[in-house]
């Protein structure tokens, strides 16, 4: 059962050799691969169409002896005009060739693969052939003139168990005719199911095992009249094609009786039902003719995953297993007319929400029917709280509804755990009809503090409680810029009380400006005189943008450590620890920019400077390590660790004080900060050393804002 393509692989020797691992090269040289294709199309299967009308094409890989892969080309033909360049090594190369997906299972998408062993020597050429041959199993379906002209709908589901293919006559656009390629697991299983004009069905289905990559079964459906059941019934015959081997089926025409199923309760409907509800429901299954098979399937109630199982002749385990899941029945042998299931604590057990229970029942004469039971279980409560995510002086809150339609007078209630008084949410809630959900922002709350709330309606106050706890309103060292420290024998500044690991919060380039420039240039000092709020021991920060021996230096400040000098450049650590969640960065700023003098970046020379502030949230696992020599910064919009950024920029001259306030943009509501990063520049582009000599920018008083209703007045 051969379809086989021969590729004839001349070996001259281009392609690189930059993809093989230098250990693997010899001294012989190189030499030069050419592919040339050639198909015998011999074949035991007869297949409908040569690879020429399938359309493929060939792709080709060159793996070498560490299983690398050396070169490729998407189309082997490419190599006629531009030949691979490959090193002539003492080991042996292996070509690839395939066309097409290598997946579980696909309507006329065949798969064709093939290897071959090859050695490069220099200068020389060799031929190698590849025989590529399908590596699928392949299926198609026929089904006679008689079956088309009695049933209203045929159908052949194939699987192998990685994949599946249904060969439908219905639909707008039927797969009956279509190829099916399966990948090669060993089994192919098929089940047909048939549906006569008065809607009756037929089922059967059969398992092959050994299966193999480049068979062929046709599996081909026909009628034929069989005498000794009387007028009206038929066998299906079905011709493999492979071994030849039949599987009948006969079909009863004249037999009006189908299995049937019944309960005490109504199922034409969605069941509805109250969580825990396990009154009686029981099903009663008969079949005139006797049973062959019945198939329970149902939703696990503890997993939410689907269970099948089969009752006719099934193993105490099995019934076992389906008493734990609360379906109680009694053994069920081959030709059993009579069957009852009691599903009443299976019903009591299911979550809130929709389940199904399906039963598909077959009689000896392969008649089938189904019945589903839809159950839609809902809360003894009309609303129910979900979940809330608490920041320091508020919470999101989400609750869900139950019934079809949205009860009057959704909110929500909360207290303080400590008190016994509920209190009356008179916001308004956010409502998605979609989901059943709705939610709301309870203001007003106290950080570091727990709290209970509850979802409740105009006439539904007791439903179940759920807590949280705000969280800490966290600052960092000096904030207000009042505390500087200069250490002995030094002409850099630190806006810190001392550089103890509690308060080395701030620093600035003073220390590379210092070292860089032998204490020439000092960006960054306190500022006494101009300062946002005035009284004993007030200061400010000073930025100002400066040059000394030609290299420019901006005026900056940034949460982190100062690491070295690097080049014309420096190395810093950017971020300090830092767990809360701030709405926003309030503070006080004055700027007098200059014109662009320094640098060329972004072409701003000879425009207007410009001051900057950014803030961000992250959850690194350490300091961010800046490098700007090599060019080494934050990706302030692509790094994925970032959770909230703000930013504020400003190119006006200003004669005093304003308050700026930046709101912080979070990417994500739910992840916990780790490291604050807020970083000033008298200069924006001064890590580009580019900017006005003397930009000045000054900074007081800053301070994070953590009150949605204070940051409203903003």
């Amino acid at each position: 059962m051969k379809h086989i393509i021969y590729f004839f692989v001349s070996v001259l020797v281009i392609l690189s050799a930059g993809a093989c691992k230098k250990t693997d090269v010899d001294d012989k040289g190189y030499g030069y691969l050419y592919v040339s294709l050639d198909k015998d199309l011999s074949e035991d299967i007869v297949f409908k169409s040569t690879p020429e009308e399938f359309g493929m094409t060939f792709a080709l890989d060159v793996i070498n002896s560490a299983g690398t892969v050396c070169g490729h080309v998407d189309d082997y033909t490419s190599l006629a005009e531009s030949p691979m360049t490959l090193p002539a090594v003492s080991f042996d190369y292996t070509a690839v060739a395939y066309s097409g997906t290598d997946g579980a299972a696909a309507f006329d998408a065949p798969f064709y693969s093939g290897s071959a062993k090859f050695k490069i020597a220099k200068d020389e050429m060799s031929n190698i052939n590849i025989a590529c041959s399908l590596a699928n199993v392949k299926v198609t379906a026929e089904f006679s003139d008689d079956i088309k002209k009695n049933f209203s709908r045929y159908q052949l589901t194939v699987t192998n168990g990685a994949g599946t293919l249904v060969f439908d006559s219905a639909g707008e656009a039927p797969t009956v005719d279509k190829t099916g390629y399966f990948s090669a697991t060993g089994t192919l299983s098929w089940t047909l199911e048939l549906v006569n004009k008065d809607g009756e069905k037929y089922t059967a289905s059969d398992t092959y095992s050994d299966v193999k990559a480049r068979q062929y079964y046709n599996l081909s459906f026909s009628l034929e009249k069989e005498d000794e059941f009387g007028g009206g019934a038929f066998t299906i015959i079905l011709n493999d094609s492979m071994d030849e081997k039949e599987y009948d089926l006969v079909l009863d025409f004249g037999d009006e009786t189908k299995p049937e199923m019944t309960a005490d309760f109504d199922y034409s409907e969605p069941v509805y039902i109250t969580a825990g509800d396990a009154s009686k429901k029981t099903l009663s299954l008969t079949s005139e003719d006797g049973f062959k098979s019945i198939v329970l399937e149902y939703t696990d109630p503890r997993t939410k995953e689907t269970v099948s199982c089969e009752l006719v002749g099934a193993s105490t385990e099995v019934l076992g297993t389906l008493a734990g899941n609360g379906v109680i029945v009694a053994s069920v042998p081959e030709g059993s007319k009579s069957v009852s299931v009691d599903i009443s604590s299976y019903a009591g057990s299911l979550a809130i929400g929709e389940s199904f229970f399906d039963v598909f029942m077959v009689d000896v004469n392969n008649v089938f029917d189904e019945e589903r039971i839809t159950f839609n279980v809902q809360s003894p409560v009309d609303v129910e709280a979900v979940s809330a995510n608490a920041w320091a002086r508020f919470a999101t809150v989400e609750a869900k509804w139950f019934p079809a339609s949205q009860p009057e007078g959704i909110s929500f209630q909360y207290r303080k755990d400590t008190d016994s008084q509920w209190i009356d949410f008179d916001g308004s809630v956010s409502i998605n009809s979609a989901s059943r959900t709705y939610s709301a922002e309870i203001r007003g709350l106290e950080p570091k503090t727990m709290y209970r709330f509850r979802a409740v309606t105009a006439e539904d106050k007791e439903t179940k409680e759920l807590s949280f706890t705000t969280e800490a309103e966290g600052v960092i060292h000096n904030m207000s810029f009042d505390s500087w420290y200069k250490p002995d024998g030094s002409n850099a500044w630190y806006p810190n009380l001392d550089l103890s690991e509690a308060n080395y919060v701030w620093d600035s380039a003073n220390k590379g400006t210092s070292d860089l420039f032998i204490g020439s240039v000092t960006p960054t000092t306190p500022e006494s005189d101009l300062v946002a709020v005035a009284g004993e021991g007030k200061k400010a920060v000073k930025l100002v943008s400066s040059t000394a021996l030609g290299q420019f230096a901006a005026g900056n400040l940034y949460t982190g450590k100062f690491d070295k000098v690097s080049g014309l450049g420096a190395e810093l650590d950017w971020g300090v620890p830092f767990v809360s969640r701030p709405l926003a960065l309030t503070g006080y700023y004055m700027y007098i920019p200059k014109i662009i003098d320094k640098g060329t970046h972004n072409n701003m020379t000879g425009k207007t400077d410009i001051g900057q502030i950014q803030i961000l949230l992250t959850d690194w696992n350490y300091p961010f390590h800046i490098n700007t020599s090599k060019g080494t910064f934050v990706d302030f919009q692509g790094d994925p660790a970032i959770i909230a950024y703000g930013s504020f920029e400003t190119s006006e001259t200003m004669e005093k004080y304003q308050q700026f306030t930046i709101k912080l943009d979070y990417r994500d509501v739910t992840r916990t900060p780790k490291y604050i990063v807020i970083v000033a520049a008298a200069s924006k582009y001064g890590d580009y050393f580019t900017g006005g000599v003397g930009s000045t920018l000054y900074l007081d008083e800053f301070e994070f804002i953590y009150d949605p209703d204070e940051l409203d007045k903003k």
